[in-house]
């Protein structure tokens, strides 16, 4: 027996491990420079420090700021102490201190020594009391970078971010070749750079130190969205409420080329495969392959005759909060009676200003009257209930400016009066028997009769910004009609190039969204906003609006973008430097994921089977 286990001694002994040169050629630099306070590692330039100085209180995850900013490597070493002899040499520091306390000295030599005094008790409570270990720990540091001027950028970033938690590094001055072994994967910490670094501490704060904080997100149920840059899965249900979920609301942001259009049908190809119906405002044409694939109801609402919707329709309103200020209100009824038409025309007033760009307050007066008259003309007055009107009853535009032709002709109106009429009458000829006739001039022809819709406004490409806009605006007033109808139906409303509604002359219409945004969870609904630029929600006309479509949403994703669209994001949204350097990257499908409270850097992860359903809409 015993000589049986001698021979498998032997054997195992004997193994030999293969080496897997290919490997070792790929990792393997192609040479390693080492100079006084840096070192080139192939085509990279590198610097490492060491931390020599702690703060003596410390909070969970306090070196996840340091070790997750980008281009740093980090490495901690820890070495067991012997527990009697470290309590030997505390009591004995103890002493020491206290008998420099008392020896008085300067203010600051006082502090200092009063500060050392505590923490010595409390470390040496921690190990005879609470019979906690203790270790050696020394952090290793490495900061990688393309050349001189990025590396040095990056270590005063990381000074000032040791700094700002009370930690102090030092460069390993002529011991780069030590350090780098240090901070490599082999378990080896030199002893120069222990004698330059290590510092004794208790395992609940080395626990609390280490930095890999990031483990996804998992909320259970829902879809894949992708992998955080720890490899953590980032499993979504966006449905879910509760703590700081309190909507199913998006917002997607980035420059063309980043992914935007493949991780906006991503989520859409998710959220409806587990029932959720789908809406989505197209304006560049990139759903439609994936509406065909999905068997969904594709529109052509840029002219198609069986896109039309008529502006003059009533249609219900996303109302203001009842917190909302006076002077920001648009849709709320001050308890007045006021009924569907009474809050429609704030719709048409809207429609209006975003079409006929040069109407003043009487203009706009004469036209709402002109309305109101018309409408009593069709049988709808401000108590009629509209719910119960078909879409044959309403009036079209052809009506309206008849309307304004007649009151033209009449003999007993002033001049003034005549000249409004005329003017009324030339700017609505092109709605009603002009080249702008067949997108509004005739009944509501679009129907809903699919749980994938797509609302494609492509053919208004040539058309002016006016148009284009006018017309969002209308799709976006029949959609939200639509999701507002079941309140039990769970409906994703997808809004395409958003900043297209960005018109600081008439706010009104970003306003629209806004409270869109904001009330469409009570409709168990979500609102997706894409678009590729953050300035133009916050200009100063806008602002109030455009930044709570930023703000408001639970879930965003803020993909590669640079210069003021970076500069303002980051102020909005508190970007850290290791944040800011993802987005300035511009890599495809990667970005700052926000779920409720949670942010990670994420990598939007897409199956094969999903591009091809996708289609070349967009690209992917």
């Amino acid at each position: 027996m015993a000589i049986r286990k001698e021979k498998q001694k032997e054997t195992k002994k004997d193994i030999k491990v293969p080496v897997n040169n290919h490997i070792l050629d790929i990792i393997t630099p192609m040479a390693i420079e080492f100079r006084a306070k840096d070192f080139y590692y192939g085509e990279n330039l590198s610097r490492v420090i060491v931390i020599r100085n702690y703060p003596s209180k410390v909070r969970i995850g306090w070196l996840s700021r340091i070790a997750n900013m980008e281009g740093v490597t980090c490495s901690i070493h820890l070495t067991p102490t012997n527990s009697s002899k470290l309590t030997e040499n505390i009591s004995k520091s103890i002493g020491e201190i206290a008998g420099r306390i008392n020896n008085g000295g300067s203010a600051l030599m006082m502090q200092r020594a009063e500060q050392q005094y505590r923490d010595a008790n409390t470390l040496l409570r921690k190990i005879d009391q609470e019979q906690e270990n203790v270790f050696y720990v020394t952090i290793v540091i490495m900061i990688s970078a393309g050349d001189t001027e990025e590396l040095d950028r990056k270590s005063r970033k990381i000074e000032s971010a040791l700094a700002g938690s009370k930690m102090r590094g030092r460069v390993a001055m002529f011991k780069q070749e030590d350090a780098l072994l240090a901070v490599s994967p082999y378990g080896i910490c030199p002893q120069s750079i222990k004698d330059m670094a290590s510092r004794n501490m208790p395992l609940s704060t080395i626990a609390g130190a280490y930095p890999f904080n990031s483990s996804g997100i998992n909320d259970g149920t829902g879809w894949i969205f992708g992998k955080d840059n720890q490899g953590g899965i980032i499993l979504l249900d966006t449905w879910m409420r509760g703590g700081d979920r309190t909507n199913s609301n998006w917002t997607l942001l980035g420059v063309p080329g980043v992914g935007k259009s493949a991780t906006a049908k991503h989520i859409i190809a998710n959220e409806y495969a587990l029932g959720t119906k789908i809406i989505i405002i197209d304006p560049e044409r990139e759903y439609r392959d994936l509406c065909n694939n999905l068997a969904g109801q594709w529109i052509n609402c840029g002219g198609g005759v069986g896109g039309r919707i008529n502006p003059l329709q009533v249609k219900e309103v996303p109302k203001d909060d009842e917190g909302e200020e006076k002077e920001n209100s648009l849709f709320k009824d001050e308890g007045k009676g006021m009924g569907n038409l009474a809050l429609h025309f704030q719709i048409d007033r809207t429609f209006f200003k975003l079409y006929l760009k040069n109407l003043d307050d009487m203009d706009q007066a004469i036209l709402e009257e002109s309305l109101e008259e018309l409408y009593l003309k069709h049988g709808i007055t401000w108590d009629t209930d509209t719910s119960q009107i078909p879409n044959e009853q309403y009036p079209i535009m052809e009506n309206l400016y008849n309307l304004m032709s007649e009151k033209l002709n009449l003999s007993d109106i002033s001049d003034r009066k005549r000249d409004k009429y005329e003017k009324l009458s030339l700017l609505l000829r092109r709605a009603a028997i002009g080249a702008d006739a067949s997108l509004w001039n005739g009944h509501t022809t679009i129907e809903a009769k699919n749980d994938f819709i797509v609302l494609d406004t492509h053919d208004l490409q040539e058309a002016d910004e006016q148009i284009k806009t006018t017309q969002y605006f209308n799709i976006l007033t029949w959609a939200w009609n639509q999701l507002s109808k079941n309140r039990e139906e769970r409906v994703l409303l997808i809004v395409d190039e958003a900043y297209l509604l960005v018109d600081p002359e008439v706010p009104q219409a970003l306003q629209f969204l806004r409270n869109v945004s904001k009330r469409i969870r009570k409709y168990e609904g979500g609102l997706g906003v894409i678009s590729h630029s953050v300035v133009d929600f916050l200009d100063p006309a806008v602002r109030r609006h455009g930044q709570a479509l930023l703000d408001n949403p639970c879930f965003k994703f803020f993909m590669g973008t640079d210069g003021k669209n970076l500069e303002e994001l980051t102020k909005l949204m508190d970007l850290t430097d290791a944040e800011q350097d993802v987005l300035l990257k511009k890599r495809r499908g990667a970005g700052i994921l926000i779920a409720g409270s949670k942010r990670v850097h994420a990598k939007v992860e897409i199956a094969d089977f999903e591009f091809e359903l996708f289609g070349k809409g967009g690209g992917n």
